[in-house]
């Protein structure tokens, strides 16, 4: 959704259709009047989403429902016009920070919940032999074991689960396969192990994550979501954002405000003496053919590499020079291979993995390089896995000569992707707290 295609209406304006607690006993609570503020976190190095609910209790339900912590929180909330809610069953698994109020008959606690596959997955400890296209695998264990019913269904005794199931979105086909057996890892140990054992069909980096967002659980690489951005093959940016002072704001209409930044934070910039060392600008695997008794060690260059990947920006350029300083000696890996170990499968992941290890790596740590913290009117159709461009203010005198030039910091300014979302809402408003990152500049911008 872009600011051409929101109706007019009050920016962080939600819609509570449904803030229902019920039991497998059939008990059920709307407890939209007993909310002061709700949480839910989303977060892509995350496999699900979370949150806590701040209950004002004044007819002590916690012991006439009763709340015990195991309940089900049923959670659809819908930004005005817009056709996507963010709608989903929750388990609640804690209750903490109880504690009186000062009139001494209202309760106050937390309710801490998150996704029902969390819970799903801690009890389905997997004994069995997978075998195939990566990508493929991952879908069967997520559709076998992690898929549950989603969302509820009011009937007149209450709420009951009704037969939508969560669904899991590949973004990115695999190009190699894989054969293991899991030695009673969970499901979403499995997928992670796969996902850092997987090479894109389309595309050059591996860094493959699997996360929950308000709309789906993803099993893909960064590099795509970036290259659907920069393509626009599919929609993935929410639209551009601005810093505006007070009285701007005050001449705005309610479109033009949706887009507005509140408050921002700049949570980290490049550390290159980090980057020196932690494997990002060079590393090396070396690995050992068990078999014919024969190693080789794999250097990765990420400097030599950076125009191989699709990346943020449409004209990329790192955070580095061309001549930083580096040397794969500052990481070094170890990697056993078993060359012939399954006859049925060719190139096992264990053999592809000098392909694999400092193209992961470099390419994670690079989305750790520029990050910030947005405060933004909430939208029920942003999740995180999505992209938006960011104006970064430029602070620097102005000239009237200026005033046709390009008015944001030309260097932060650009295309950045959503790596977390905190959905603040209450009764009166929706604010997203978003936690963005890019893994470039701007090439073009530099000498504008």
């Amino acid at each position: 959704m872009t600011a051409s295609t929101i109706p007019f209406q009050t920016a962080g304006t939600v819609d509570i259709q449904e803030l229902v607690i019920f039991t497998n006993t059939g008990k059920f609570l709307d407890i939209k009047d007993y909310l002061s503020e709700l949480n839910i976190y989303e977060d892509i190095f995350s496999p699900t989403m979370h949150g806590d609910f701040l209950f004002v209790d004044s007819r002590n339900l916690i012991k006439e429902l009763p709340i015990v912590g195991e309940e089900y929180l049923y959670v659809k909330l819908t930004t005005p016009s817009t056709e996507k809610n963010i709608e989903k069953i929750f388990r609640i698994y804690s209750i903490t920070d109880r504690e009186l109020a000062n009139d001494r008959g209202t309760q106050l606690y937390i309710l801490n919940f998150c996704s029902l596959e969390n819970v799903v997955n801690t009890f389905k400890p997997i004994f069995k032999t997978f075998k195939g296209q990566i990508s493929t695998v991952v879908e069967s264990i997520f559709n076998d074991y992690i898929q549950t019913k989603r969302v509820a269904v009011k009937k007149e005794a209450g709420y009951d689960f009704n037969e939508e199931v969560s669904k899991l979105q590949i973004i990115t086909a695999t190009s190699n396969n894989v054969k293991f057996v899991s030695p009673g890892w969970t499901p979403f140990k499995c997928i992670n192990w796969c996902a850092s054992k997987s090479i894109p069909l389309e595309g050059k980096a591996c860094n493959f994550l699997f996360f929950e967002s308000n709309k789906a659980f993803v099993f893909g690489s960064i590099e795509s979501i970036f290259k659907y951005n920069i393509d626009s093959g599919k929609d993935m940016s929410i639209g551009v954002y601005k810093y505006s002072t007070n009285q701007i704001k005050k001449n705005q209409n309610p479109i033009q405000k949706m887009f507005n930044v509140e408050e921002f934070q700049v949570i980290k910039t490049v550390d290159h003496l980090a980057n020196y060392n932690n494997g990002y600008l060079a590393n090396r695997l070396i690995t050992l053919d068990v078999l014919n008794k024969k190693y080789e060690a794999h250097d990765y260059d990420a400097i030599e590499s950076f125009n191989d990947y699709s990346h943020s920006e449409v004209q990329p350029r790192g955070f580095f020079e061309n001549d930083s300083m580096r040397t794969p000696l500052t990481d070094i890996r170890f990697q056993p291979i078993h060359p012939g170990m399954f006859p049925d499968i060719k190139d096992n992941v264990d053999e592809k993995m000098p392909e694999i290890y400092g193209n992961r790596k470099s390419n994670l740590l690079e989305l750790n390089n520029f990050k910030l913290n947005l405060i933004v009117p909430g939208r029920t159709d942003v999740e995180v896995g999505r992209t938006l461009d960011f104006i970064f203010p430029d602070v620097s005198p102005k000239s009237e000569k200026d005033k046709n030039k390009f008015v944001g910091d030309k260097f932060y300014t650009g295309s950045y992707l959503i790596t977390a979302i905190r959905h603040k809402v209450t009764l009166q408003s929706h604010h997203m707290i978003m936690e963005i990152v890019k893994d470039s500049m701007n090439a073009a911008r530099e000498n504008s």
